[in-house]
């Protein structure tokens, strides 16, 4: 699968909406998937909810309110970025919704260059989203290969312990289980090639930008 291709999903109970909408997002975006709903019940029930995407929403609708819906999604963590769709009248509630979180609202009508321009810069945000997930994935997938031990190593050598101090440290903390600085040059290495890091600051960032 495309690592660039996203989910674009439109939300409206009226039927001439979306069809318009997904006719035009068809012929002017690449790399999307574009697939519509007209309820938020059916979105919520169907829909990749955890893959990231663009969501165009219309504000009010028969059943739950695309407010709901909005907060459902954030409710669950779900990395789609949202385009609300209101009325003139709605204002004040797509005010409170971009306070929370959505990326753009469109006042009805509104023209094909707005609504490209807004679900544009939604997909460059959702592209993002989509990357900074991916390399969490592997980073965790990385960092799941490292021993025990060798966690217990890499925040020192992070740090910027020599051998020597890490051992002495390790030790120190827990004597029953003693450690010379060999062993930890042998940990470092296999640390170092594990988590695919070339030297220590490397390292430090790597465990830095992944919460280890």
């Amino acid at each position: 699968m495309n690592p660039n291709h996203l989910n674009l999903y439109i939300v409206d109970d009226d039927e001439a909406v979306r069809r318009s909408l997904a006719s035009l997002l068809l012929s002017r975006l690449t790399d999307c998937a574009v697939q519509t709903y007209d309820s938020g019940e059916a979105f919520l029930h169907s829909a990749q909810l955890d893959a990231s995407g663009v969501l165009v929403l219309d504000l009010r609708m028969q059943g739950i309110s695309g407010l709901d819906v909005f907060q459902q999604l954030q409710a669950r963590g779900s990395p789609l970025v949202v385009v609300f769709l209101s009325g003139h009248g709605d204002i004040p509630v797509a005010v409170r919704a971009m306070q929370q979180g959505a990326v753009s609202w469109l006042e009805k009508p509104c023209s094909d260059e707005k609504l490209l321009e807004a679900v544009g810069r939604a997909k460059t945000l959702a592209a993002d989203i989509a990357r900074t997930r991916r390399e969490r994935q592997h980073a965790l997938q990385l960092w799941a290969k490292v021993t025990p031990r060798e966690k217990q190593v890499a925040p020192l050598v992070a740090q910027g312990l020599s051998s020597k101090e890490a051992a002495q440290l390790l030790t120190k903390q827990d004597p029953d289980n003693p450690i010379d600085y060999r062993t930890v040059e042998n940990h470092r290495a296999k640390i170092f090639t594990k988590l695919e890091v070339a030297n220590s600051n490397a390292l430090l960032v790597f465990m830095r930008d992944n919460g280890l």
